[in-house]
């Protein structure tokens, strides 16, 4: 997509916060990814790492899919946390609908507080942390992160890459197909800022029911490998490995994804 390109957004309504409006349709949006293959990708680096977490953090959770499939994965205590209170109202429904015993709390990642927990694995999925658009901000999650986890511990997370964000992978649009829930997303990036901005219409029309319109507006982060490393080592990670998403090759610089592998000391 062209930089120059920018949504006509004069029309449309007011949006909404981030992941407030969309959070009861985000399970039926996120219909097509593939969260088992997510959970095999993790077991694959945490093998690769010879560790054997239990306890378990999972940062900017949403409405709990990751967290679910690492229950079902055999991990025995799992905390899932996201700064949406609509995401987590979601989450939690969830779980009590399904039986679940799901830990699930509403918390800043930069401010992020479990009082008494010590964890063996933190991780975080989907570009969560790209939403963090103040470098210093997401330097003190890091920080947070490191003093909730055990020496070893390992923490795994996956960035867009400013490659991603420059192109306008997320300029997207699913309507005209059968979808109850049809969008169209118009991205924008501000070389000047770094900051990707997404204008989201939704239109949804459930089977039976009276379709509605809504509009959000979500912002991401370009932050580069070298930052993040010397964010990580900062905040007293290391060694950090860098892959290309979902595999265990290394970056290049056409890199959409990249994910991030750090051990804490």
């Amino acid at each position: 997509m062209n930089d120059n390109t920018r949504y006509d957004d004069s029309q449309a309504s007011p949006a909404a916060p981030q992941f407030d409006v969309v959070a009861p349709l985000y399970d039926e949006l996120m219909t097509g990814v593939p969260y088992d293959r997510w959970i095999d990708y993790l077991q694959q680096i945490i093998r690769l790492h010879k560790a054997m977490p239990r306890r378990v953090l999972d940062l900017a959770c949403g409405t709990g899919n990751v967290t679910e499939l690492l229950a079902e994965a055999g991990f025995t205590s799992i905390v899932g946390v996201d700064i949406a209170p609509a995401m987590i109202a979601e989450a939690q429904k969830k779980a009590h609908q399904r039986g679940l015993e799901l830990d699930y709390r509403v918390q800043d990642a930069a401010d992020l507080d479990i009082p008494g927990a010590s964890f063996d694995l933190c991780v975080s999925m989907f570009d969560s942390l790209n939403y963090v658009l103040d470098p210093e901000r997401l330097q003190l999650a890091f920080h947070r992160v490191a003093a909730h986890l055990s020496r070893n511990g390992l923490f795994i997370f996956d960035l867009n890459t400013e490659y991603a964000l420059v192109n306008g992978f997320f300029t997207q649009d699913n309507r005209g197909t059968p979808a109850a829930l049809q969008y169209r997303w118009k991205s924008y990036f501000d070389r000047s800022t770094r900051i990707c901005t997404v204008h989201m219409q939704f239109e949804h029309k459930p089977l039976g029911g009276s379709p509605r319109s809504f509009t959000e507006t979500h912002r991401q982060f370009a932050y580069r490998k070298d930052e993040i490393l010397e964010m990580l080592d900062s905040a007293g990670f290391s060694p950090v490995e860098v892959y290309q998403a979902y595999t265990l090759k290394p970056p290049t610089r056409t890199s959409d994804r990249l994910f991030y592998v750090a051990t804490k000391l």
